[in-house]
Parts: structure tokens; C-alpha cells; sequence
């Protein structure tokens, strides 16, 4: 989750459509494994500053209005380690285009903001959500960059 100015508070259930301000390191993904588990094997290394780049807009019909984030070399590195740790304990992660070289980081606007071009951040967590019965997510696991 990106920190601005202060810690982000991510609240441990919400609606679908009320994510909290963040950048996606790993999309969607499935496993066997518990949540413990699948947070063991995630990097716990230092905070990655990240800049916010230019706007676009993503999905099939160009709708969701997000902020691109510079790639740098710490944050395509923590990207790169979530998925082969991942991959290595048989999680499948669906979307193969958007992983890898076709990774693309961005923060989608949300109801509670979105990064301008420009801005400067730092992801403190990295955070694993549930998709939970209905149309609700629950943060199941954070784990802190220090």
C-alpha cells in the first residue's frame, strides 16, 4: 500500500468497489496454501519509494482511470520476487500477460484518492486480500517493509 505523509490505514474488510489507494505487485492468484504460509514466502525487505507517472486508463473498454508508476529497479525487483515466490510454492497466477516484462505498475483511482503525476510515495506493506463470499475483500494478511 502506498504510505503518503503518514501510515495508510487499510481496513480489514470492504466492498469490492472501496479498495484502498494501492499498486498491485502480484495480480489475482490461486493457492492451496493459508494465508500464513503464502505470507512467509513473500520478500520482507526495505520500504520502495515509488514515483507516480503519467495517467492512463486500463481494462477492456478503457475505463479505469489509473496513475502509472515509474518502473525502478527496486520495485520491478519486488515485484519479480512476489512471483516466483509465489509460483514456486504452485501458487497459478491467471493473468500471465500482466506479469514478468508485461508488468505494468499502476494505482487505480479509488474513491479515497489517486496519485498525480509527480507525487512521490513509499509502499510500507505489501498486502494479501481475500476475495471473500459476495462482492467483499478482506485483508488477510500484511506484511510490513521496514
Amino acid at each position: 500500500m502506498p504510505e503518503r505523509g503518514g501510515d495508510v490505514v487499510v481496513p480489514g474488510e470492504f466492498a469490492a468497489g472501496d479498495w484502498p489507494l494501492h499498486v498491485t505487485i502480484v495480480p489475482p492468484f490461486e493457492t492451496g496454501l493459508g494465508v500464513e504460509a503464502v505470507a512467509a514466502r513473500l520478500p520482507h525487505g526495505p520500504r520502495v519509494p515509488i514515483v507516480a507517472g503519467a495517467r492512463a486508463s486500463f481494462g477492456h473498454r478503457r475505463a479505469v482511470p489509473v496513475t502509472l508508476i515509474r518502473p525502478s529497479p527496486a520495485l520491478l525487483a519486488l515485484h519479480l520476487a512476489c512471483v516466483e515466490a509465489l509460483e514456486a510454492a504452485g501458487a497459478v497466477i491467471a493473468d500471465q500477460r500482466h506479469i514478468r516484462s508485461g508488468y505494468r505498475p499502476h494505482a487505480s483511482d479509488q474513491r479515497l484518492g489517486a496519485l498525480a503525476p509527480g507525487d512521490h510515495a513509499a509502499l510500507a506493506e505489501l498486502a494479501l486480500v481475500e476475495r471473500t463470499p459476495g462482492a467483499h475483500r478482506r485483508v488477510a494478511a500484511r506484511i510490513p517493509l521496514s
